[in-house]
């Protein structure tokens, strides 16, 4: 196959891979890679990957049903089954390759192709305990306006994890000028060996949070994950941490290139860009090297992200007007501080704020503080469901939310979830004036008489805050109160 995104010698040099013997006497070639059988077209790589509920290599044959033209195979699964992949493979044009693991052979793989494609390109990766979308679609708005539309590589919706930044990898062309890739994680390492796939020249760290804090145990075990993104900077390249933060220093430690601090208490002088105007949920105003910049994305914490944008674009040459036209074309990601201006479906004019992408404390504390401080001529719904994957720590950090609920000014708060009823106890005890309804499943019970309270109890000008981790599905509630047409 002509156009392979790599040849069989670079595949099987980087993954320590073996053929089955009759794949060594065929045409081989792949242009492009998945690890869902249903996502296999004519050309594909397969990479089935073994979880703790799913093992992929039972979808081979609906892999190669659909033209998959290489697969890999573990080969302790292999061994078990040699007779039937030695059929499979007599008996097909694909390719088999046996690797010891599927996913670090993707890893591999993944790390091979993107040091062929990217050799001219400037590197940059992006992570943190939360903002990391936001920030890479800032940096990649800004960039494709300096180095041109169709020369940035950058991660598609949320492909920053284990398996979903080596799939990335692939989607790189090669003619681009800079790539802008998202390191996610969920387990211990994850960072350490994506950063590897990619060895960025220069990275981002958004904060240090407590997103995962069930998983790792402590702020310290996050930072100590997330520093690893740094791992492969060069003594040319620069890592940007946020000023204010307190793992600020110790992620930046081993760094051997330039590090840069960003955010609000880096003076214009070092910075160049000066605070102007808090808008509420029309974003901020503020200046760059003299030249004023309106960001539409609400938030303080949207401000600082662009504060990181604004350091690492400042550093690779981006002159200030790319940075302002970068800035303003930037418009929410779907799910994050969306903002619908509109009707509400009992007639009352509303701004209802949807964030129901993602939810941990440092997120939904921020929210919780951005839409106390908006002014509005209504009133201020919360809607907040159970906050994910905090283990020990989840008890204490709901009522945390439900102790910044009870101080925020809010008419009406309504929890759903089984963690959010220690919100809703702390929000009695705290403040018995404040309206509470409490459900403890998000079920269609919860969505019926929510989206029913919310529409009687609204007023015109009315701001409602909609949060929580993507597993509650809040944004269910969103066609439910809103009119058709909303902004």
């Amino acid at each position: 196959m002509s156009g392979s995104l790599l040849n069989l010698e670079q595949l099987l040099s980087a993954v320590n891979g073996q053929l089955i013997e009759a794949s060594s006497k065929k045409n081989f070639g792949f242009t492009s890679v998945v690890t869902d059988s249903r996502n296999v077209v004519n050309g594909s790589l397969f990479v089935p990957l073994v979880g703790e509920f799913q093992d992929g290599h039972k979808y081979i044959p609906q892999a190669m049903e659909k033209g998959a033209a290489v697969v890999f195979v573990n080969s302790a699964e292999y061994e078990k089954s040699k007779t039937l992949y030695a059929e499979l493979d007599a008996k097909s044009d694909c390719v088999f390759v046996i690797v010891q693991n599927t996913l670090h052979a993707l890893q591999a793989a993944a790390r091979s192709y993107a040091a062929k494609v990217s050799a001219n390109m400037i590197r940059v990766s992006i992570t943190g305990s939360s903002g990391k979308t936001t920030t890479k679609e800032m940096l990649v708005s800004v960039c494709k306006e300096f180095y041109g539309q169709n020369a940035v590589a950058y991660t598609k919706g949320n492909f920053n994890s284990e398996t979903g930044l080596p799939l990335s990898m692939f989607q790189i062309k090669g003619d681009e000028k800079i790539g802008i890739f998202e390191m996610g994680m969920n387990r211990v390492n994850e960072i350490g060996e994506i950063s590897a796939v990619w060895k960025s020249q220069y990275g981002i760290i958004t904060n240090i949070g407590n997103a995962h804090i069930g998983i790792l145990g402590s702020r310290q075990n996050i930072a100590n994950e997330k520093r690893k993104s740094f791992d492969y900077i060069p003594s040319s390249g620069a890592a940007f941490v946020p000023a204010d933060d307190d793992f600020a220093d110790y992620c930046t430690q081993n760094v051997k290139g330039q590090v840069v601090k960003f955010g609000k208490s880096v003076g214009e002088e070092v910075s160049g860009v000066k605070f102007i105007e808090d808008m509420g949920l029309h974003g901020t105003r503020f200046a760059v090297d003299g030249l004023e910049v309106c960001l539409g994305l609400p938030g303080e914490y949207n401000y600082q992200n662009a504060l990181g944008v604004i350091a690492l674009a400042k550093k690779l040459g981006i002159n200030r007007e790319c940075i302002k036209t970068g800035l303003e074309k930037v418009s929410a990601v779907a799910g994050r501080m969306e903002i619908k201006e509109g009707k509400l479906k009992s007639g009352v004019k509303a701004s209802v704020v949807c964030d129901c992408y993602n939810a941990n404390p440092d997120s939904m504390k921020k929210a919780v503080e951005f839409c106390s401080g908006i002014e509005c001529s209504g009133n201020k719904i919360f809607i907040l469901g159970d906050m994910k994957e905090l283990g020990e720590k989840a008890v204490q950090a709901h009522k945390d939310i439900g102790f910044a609920c009870a101080e925020c000014g809010a008419d009406l708060v309504i929890l759903t979830g089984s963690d959010m009823k220690n919100a809703a106890q702390t929000i009695e005890e705290k403040n018995k004036a404040l309206e509470v309804l409490y459900f403890e499943n998000n079920d269609d019970n919860f969505f019926a008489q929510a989206s029913a309270k919310v529409l009687k109890a609204a007023k015109d000008g009315a701001v409602i805050l909609i949060k929580g981790s993507h597993s509650m599905e809040l944004q269910k509630l969103i066609p439910l109160v809103v009119m058709e047409g909303a902004n």
